[in-house]
């Protein structure tokens, strides 16, 4: 009894089990009969276009299909959504269908993969892609596009010219054409054109797209095959409705790209139609003296290539100027047949000392993609003599930035007295000739006014001497409020340049004596490297931070330390006599 019950038992459940199977590959098929995949026709040729059609059950599935696979074989060019809802004896059932208008990328046997739609998965589908017709070059074709590259042989980074034209004799609605994706390539759009052209006694509107490539690495570079999209009016009416979409392709190319020749020893490959090497200046570096701000600017212009490949310039020092270089300034030739790229760098230079200073030759080797050869670019050196500074209201001259001295001028006083004494013994007869009177007098008032104006000169000096003895409060009371503004500035930190000025002036107070930042920096080490920044900055619009608490800091100590020392005396060099 006990084992006839143990056989049932077994009995039925491997019917269940059996069951059980059953029930999951009904499931199973019946899920795949509820996600699908289908389109409109499995052969087309290159340039035209089929439809994608996924359908599945509301009920199964809500999201979005993953199409990103298609995109290794096809174009998606247009994408629809639609539902439907169906109610069969009181049973109600709705679906979902995605329709995506696709564009083969090459010929051949393509497939559309199976496409993830929640759990489920929709069937592989082959298509086949085969040649466009070729009857464009005869006109019969309303629209087609043709493509040339130039030169068919180059070198790494040297220019190549990549052009496409549509030709169409058809109204275009609307139209697109994405910008060629070359691998080891840079890419750069140069253009567009509008004309008509007239073939086989049929005008065509030709739009022209110019790009210039170049090529980063040696070999073969492939310039793969671009498609047009396009939306047309009356392009063939007996064949095409008005506003169907259009699909056209250009052709494929490949260029070798060969690597740097050995002939060539300069330290950056510069493969140029022309290369040449441009100089400006702000003023005349003729008329250069101590202390004058000149501006330099040397710019690199090469037909054939982009600014960003272009070199720095090589850096130079002068023992006799300081100099503050900008940031080079890349730019684009106005060609638009070819790329010409301009790398222009400015230089402050302000001469330091009197005397001769040579800016050295600069010479930049290149390779002529004309000739084969390698070139120089060359700007010659220059050499200019820096005068003496100007002095200012003749009593003071600075001779060098960075060690300046404060002279009296001498007068010319007594020399125009000498001068005045052996005029008579000199020439007797002057006075006698009657057109020279006047010139005579009028020598003679010049004389004069010299000695009263070196009189009150003297008298003005004894004065100023005077007062910076006997009032040595002045010169604190001065030195107070210099260095209230330049605490002022400081903490606000608006003009750059006002805070230079707040700077001078203070050590002008405090030191006694006219000063250059450059010397305030010196007689403050503390402060020199600020000083230079500072002066850079203002020059070439270099950056400058402002640490005030350091500066105002270091400005404290040395007012702390220089309070016990003796000023009436700084000034006295100037006015004794």
């Amino acid at each position: 009894m006990a084992s006839q019950l143990y056989s049932t038992i077994t009995r039925h459940t491997t019917m269940l089990a059996i069951l059980a199977l059953l029930l999951c590959q009904i499931g199973s098929a019946h899920a795949d009969t509820n996600v699908r995949a289908s389109v409109d026709r499995n052969q087309v040729s290159s340039e035209e276009t089929l439809i994608l059609s996924l359908t599945a059950d509301s009920i199964l599935f809500s999201g979005e299909p993953d199409v990103s696979a298609l995109e290794k074989d096809f174009h998606i060019i247009n994408r629809q959504q639609s539902s439907r809802t169906n109610i069969i004896n009181g049973k109600v059932n709705s679906s979902r269908q995605w329709d995506y208008t696709l564009v083969a990328k090459r010929e051949g046997t393509l497939t559309i993969p199976a496409l993830p739609m929640g759990k489920y998965k929709t069937r592989p589908i082959t298509i086949t892609v085969s040649q466009a017709s070729q009857n464009r070059q005869s006109g019969n074709d309303a629209m087609y596009m043709e493509s040339d590259v130039t030169p068919r042989s180059a070198y790494v980074q040297e220019e190549l010219q990549y052009t496409v034209k549509i030709f169409t004799s058809v109204n275009i609605l609307d139209a697109s054409l994405d910008a060629p994706e070359v691998d080891n390539a840079v890419v750069e759009a140069n253009g567009e054109d509008r004309y008509q052209t007239l073939i086989n006694g049929r005008y065509f509107q030709v739009i022209e797209r110019r790009y210039t490539l170049y090529p980063q690495t040696s070999g073969t570079l492939i310039i793969p095959a671009l498609t047009l999209q396009a939306r047309v009016e009356g392009y063939r009416p007996s064949m095409l409705d008005p506003g169907r979409l259009v699909v056209k392709r250009s052709s494929e190319h490949r260029v070798k790209i060969l690597p740097p020749p050995a002939e060539f020893k300069g330290s950056v490959w510069l493969p140029a139609k022309e290369v040449a090497l441009e100089e400006n200046w702000s003023k005349s570096p003729d008329t250069l003296k101590v202390g004058d701000s000149i501006t330099r600017t040397i710019s690199i212009k090469a037909e054939g290539l982009l600014g960003s490949q272009l070199p720095a310039l090589p850096s130079i020092n002068l023992n006799n100027a300081k100099l503050y270089p900008d940031q080079a300034k890349i730019e684009k030739g106005d060609d638009k047949s070819q790329w010409t790229g301009i790398r222009s760098e400015s230089l402050a230079i302000i001469p330091t000392r009197a005397g001769e200073f040579v800016l050295p030759e600069i010479r930049i080797a290149w390779w002529n993609t004309d000739t084969n050869k390698a070139e120089f670019a060359v700007l010659a050196e220059r050499k200019f003599t820096v005068a003496p500074a100007v002095a200012n209201g003749g009593t003071t001259q600075i001779t060098a930035i960075d060690s300046p001295t404060l002279n009296t001028t001498p007068s010319q006083n007594d020399s125009a007295l000498v001068t005045a004494d052996n005029a008579e013994q000199q020439d007797t007869s002057f006075a006698d000739r009657p057109n020279n009177n006047l010139l005579l007098w009028g020598v003679i008032a010049l004389l004069l006014l010299s000695n009263i104006g070196f009189a009150a000169a003297w008298w003005r000096g004894r004065q100023r001497t005077f007062v910076a003895v006997t009032s040595p409060e002045n010169n604190s009371n001065n030195e107070n409020k210099a260095f209230k503004l330049l605490e002022k500035s400081l903490k606000t930190k608006i003009d750059h340049g006002e805070l230079r000025r707040a700077l001078t002036q203070w050590g002008q107070c405090y030191f006694k004596r006219t000063m250059t930042l450059s010397e305030l920096g010196k007689a403050i080490p503390e402060l020199s490297d600020f000083c230079q920044q500072l002066d850079a900055h203002l020059f070439s619009g270099q950056e400058l931070v402002v640490d005030t608490d350091a500066i105002l800091s270091t400005l404290k100590k040395v007012r702390s330390a220089g309070a016990t020392k003796p000023t009436q005396a700084a000034l006295a060099p100037l006015y004794s006599r």
